[in-house]
């Protein structure tokens, strides 16, 4: 059986390294032969400082799908067309609109500052060159003022090909990629029989994945699939992991 595991808000909270409760329970599921997937808006940088080391090898998709790591490192990534992604940048920028645009590993920021800048740097990796970076392949524009989402969705659909848009529950920013990528549709082309997958999930981002599932588990209260599915609190998550592990083997 596969499980598929979202992480903030679901098995990682507040930011912080996931919690060895959580890593026992996904342990016993290794052990009794489930397979361990992890799908996360964060890029592979930001994912492994909070994901224990004894899960760095398994297939990671990240930046809600347009991108796909294993071991340690990106394996593909889809990204923007590069004069339509400059294009809107140099928008945002005339704009004053505060972003944080990623690479398959690298990211760099806006001129205009934002505490979430802070944030990622905290977790390791200080910025690159935005000049430099915004012509190499661009996988996720994180745009962090809510506020302006529709002028910033009229000019995208003024300048991109295509894309998609996702926004957090919580809080006020929302993530751009290019189309069709999303974290159910980089799960097919693992080659995941959906059927055969458990999934968990706690935002809009998750909704296609949970809703294609075998069994879905909502952690929280801030989604509501067109499925029946298991709702858990972040007190619960651990237990309904060995619950899990413990019907793998029965």
């Amino acid at each position: 059986m596969n499980f598929v595991f979202d992480l903030d808000g679901t098995t990682v909270f507040h930011a912080q390294r996931m919690h060895d409760d959580i890593k026992d329970g996904l342990l016993a599921l290794q052990s009794n032969g489930g397979k361990l997937y992890f799908a996360t808006a964060r890029p592979l940088r930001d994912t492994l400082p909070v994901l224990p080391e004894c899960f760095w090898h398994h297939p990671i998709i990240g930046c809600n799908g347009a991108m796909f790591s294993e071991h340690k490192a990106v394996v593909s990534a889809h990204s923007f067309e590069p004069k339509q992604i400059t294009t809107l940048l140099t928008w945002l920028d005339n704009h004053e609109i505060a972003y944080l645009f990623d690479g398959h590993w690298q990211y760099a920021i806006s001129n205009k500052p934002h505490h979430f800048h802070q944030h990622v740097a905290e977790l390791g990796i200080p910025p690159g060159s935005n000049e430099q970076l915004r012509h190499e392949p661009i996988v996720k524009l994180l745009v962090l003022e809510d506020e302006h989402h529709e002028r910033v969705k009229e000019v995208c659909e003024q300048t991109l090909s295509s894309f998609e848009i996702y926004h957090h529950n919580g809080h006020h920013c929302f993530d751009l990629v290019p189309a069709r990528s999303n974290k159910l549709t980089a799960l097919l082309e693992l080659g995941l029989d959906m059927q055969q997958t458990v999934c968990f999930g706690n935002d809009v981002n998750d909704i296609a994945m949970l809703e294609a599932a075998r069994q879905a588990y909502v952690v929280g209260e801030q989604i509501t699939p067109n499925c029946d599915y298991v709702q858990l609190t972040q007190e619960t998550v651990a237990q309904t992991l060995h619950q899990l592990a413990n019907n793998l083997c029965a």
